[in-house]
């Protein structure tokens, strides 16, 4: 019975209320108005406006300025949502573009993760053929030797570059390139093109190509990329592949955008 009697207590407590509020908003991207949570939730109006009016100072959510006004999760929770290592909401939004690439190129489509010292796969897309190749989420890829790493890292301070590079830089095949120099320079072509290569350099017989992801109003935390055998990957079909990826981060980007920060809070 005591245990019946806590739960519900929390269940309607202050926090639970803001939480829920938090939680109502959350999906709609042009927010809702206060008399829509008050149908959403149940509450009086008097508490929803009560409510609203402490998560808006706190900035846990934003309000427009029209007279119908809005209310949508705020700069300081989106803050911490980008901030979290947490990227489950990103992969099964970011499913339909990687699917679209792995239908028009007939390779593996997948997403990379910089976390502020390495760079992981966060999923994978596999096309529906008999022979494919699967990068497992999790999985690091080399700094020096993979596309979607150094798709990341072109567009980082060079300080922090070369200080992972100078602690991360091993050889993986007789194309891996190890020298600082050679890999910086490297970066600043992938920013000037667009897109960053990986040709043989991590695993011998493989090739891949990834594009940043850039949103408008935060830094390049994700990559889309293409892999698959060096042949089919690199030497046919490259703008094709290209220009698949390109379409991908894009989209990806507008996801990405839309948990971030305003631009003038990054």
């Amino acid at each position: 019975m005591n245990t019946k009697s806590n739960n519900q207590g929390f269940k309607d407590s202050p926090l639970e209320r803001y939480i829920s509020i938090m939680e109502t908003v959350a999906p709609f991207e042009h927010g809702l108005t206060a008399v829509e949570l008050e149908t959403a939730l149940g509450l009086p109006k008097t508490t929803i406006n009560r409510l609203l009016n402490a998560l808006v100072e706190s900035g846990m959510v934003n309000a427009d300025t029209v007279r119908n006004r809005t209310y949508r999760l705020g700069d300081r929770v989106l803050k911490l949502l980008q901030m979290s290592p947490d990227s489950s909401w990103l992969v099964a939004l970011a499913n339909k573009p990687l699917q679209d690439v792995a239908d028009a190129t007939g390779q593996s489509a997948f997403l990379s993760k910089f976390d502020g010292n390495e760079v992981h796969s966060i999923t994978c897309v596999a096309p529906d053929t008999p022979v494919r190749t699967y990068v497992m989420p999790g999985m690091a890829m080399p700094v020096n030797a993979t596309a979607s790493a150094k798709a990341i890292l072109a567009y980082h301070p060079n300080e922090i570059v070369k200080k992972i590079l100078a602690t991360e830089s091993r050889t993986y095949t007789d194309k891996t390139k190890t020298k600082i120099a050679d890999l910086m320079k490297e970066l600043a072509e992938v920013r000037a093109r667009g897109y960053a290569t990986d040709l043989a350099e991590h695993v011998p017989g493989l090739g891949s190509i990834a594009f940043p992801i850039r949103p408008a109003n935060g830094k390049v935390t994700y990559a889309v990329g293409l892999t698959g055998p060096y042949g089919q990957i690199i030497d046919r079909n490259f703008d094709k592949h290209c220009a698949a990826l390109a379409d991908a981060a894009q989209r990806i980007a507008k996801l990405v955008q839309m948990r971030s920060p305003s631009s003038s809070e990054v």
